[in-house]
């Protein structure tokens, strides 16, 4: 019997799930977490199918970059089983590694997540499938998930009849602080494409009108400075507020980011990578990434929300860890870890000039 009241349920929204190489021990630790929690949100970072796929022509070129393997071979479906056993019962397929083994295995990991009990959201056999909100009920709360993608490559988003992902496009351009320093390196802006951002927004309109509750999933970032957060990334957070959202769970950048509160709307520009089971040993770092991210890719952050009658009462988060061999964990405030990730937190969000505040409640980081 559900003696709770009515109205009131729990959410946990991770970053990046990467299995590359399953295991079947990879989420024991946080299954208990995950599956406590009435809705449990991630990003499923690899695409999954029983035979090799096809070939995208873009990822194609992409792969003949690695010299000796082929990174872009579908993943065992057992690993989507496998997250649904877990907990998981939202993911989002938008990001840059869905379409790697082609078209077929992009469909048929949307397939086996439904087949599983998964809802996707982001991604689908059109734009008008990727866009739609999915929304779930929990004990009579509704709570709506959309997903988009600023990292993608050209040609993997959907159209009106192609499979693909919902693209958040960023367009770059030079600028001159002050209109005499024509002399110097302009510094580079970037900003949003105006038609990406209406549709997205238009979509979380949609959910508005029938859940509760919106959460607004994108996968993006900057990965070479620890701190930045991109112009049009603060644009399109503030634009997907005004829209709707009432919470937004970023991710992409392998490490954290900052915290903004907006409007009484909590962002998490990176959660950071949860499980990162590469197709390559997990030591190594990603191709054609620079930065110096040793130890705190296996570091990362877990959106832990209250609803009561309906609405968010409480945001908060709990550090996340997973250990050499990619099983995360989620972190109790007496581990020495907990300290150190929550305090980057907010060291990174005071650099990055965003507005929050956080408080320490006993196995979580209180934001306000």
């Amino acid at each position: 019997m559900n003696d709770r009241a009515p109205r009131t349920a729990t959410l946990v929204g991770v970053g990046d799930v990467m299995i590359a190489r399953y295991d079947p021990t990879l989420l024991d630790p946080a299954a208990p977490v995950l599956q406590a929690a009435d809705f449990s949100f991630g990003n499923c970072e690899w695409p999954y199918a029983e035979e090799p796929g096809d070939t995208h022509p873009v990822e194609a070129h992409l792969n003949d970059d690695v010299e000796g393997e082929d990174l872009f071979t579908p993943g065992d479906p057992e690993a989507i089983r496998l997250k649904a056993r877990k907990g998981f019962d939202v993911l989002s397929f938008a990001n840059n590694h869905c379409l790697h083994a082609g078209y077929r295995a992009f469909l048929r990991s949307l397939a086996l997540m439904r087949e599983s009990g998964i809802a996707p959201v982001g991604a689908g056999h059109n734009i008008v499938e990727a866009l739609a909100p999915v929304t779930l009920e929990r004990n009579g709360v509704k709570v709506a998930f959309i997903g988009c993608s600023s990292a993608l490559l050209p040609g993997t988003h959907a159209g009106r009849r192609t499979p693909g992902v919902v693209p958040l496009r960023r367009h770059a351009y030079f600028r001159n602080p002050n209109w005499n320093d024509w002399g110097l390196a302009p510094q580079v802006g970037t900003l949003c494409d105006r038609d990406d951002l209406a549709a997205v927004c238009a979509s979380i309109r949609t959910a508005r009108a029938q859940a509760d509750i919106v959460v607004l999933s994108v996968h993006w970032g900057l990965l070479e400075d620890r701190v930045a957060i991109g112009d049009y990334q603060r644009e399109a957070a503030r634009a997907f507020v005004e829209h709707g959202a009432d919470l937004i769970l970023g991710h992409g950048t392998l490490v954290t980011k900052g915290i903004e509160v907006i409007d009484g709307k909590v962002v998490f520009y990176s959660l950071g990578k949860f499980l990162m089971k590469g197709p390559r040993p997990s030591g190594d770092r990603p191709i054609g990434v620079k930065a110096s991210i040793g130890q705190d890719k296996r570091k990362g952050i877990a959106a832990l929300v209250d609803i009561d009658g309906g609405r968010i009462v409480r945001v908060g988060f709990a550090p996340t860890f997973a250990d050499e061999e990619s099983r995360p964990s989620f972190l109790r405030a007496d581990d020495p870890m907990f300290g150190e990730i929550a305090d980057e937190i907010e060291t990174i969000t005071r650099a990055a000039g965003l507005r929050a505040s956080f408080a320490r409640l006993d196995d979580r980081v209180v934001i306000a």
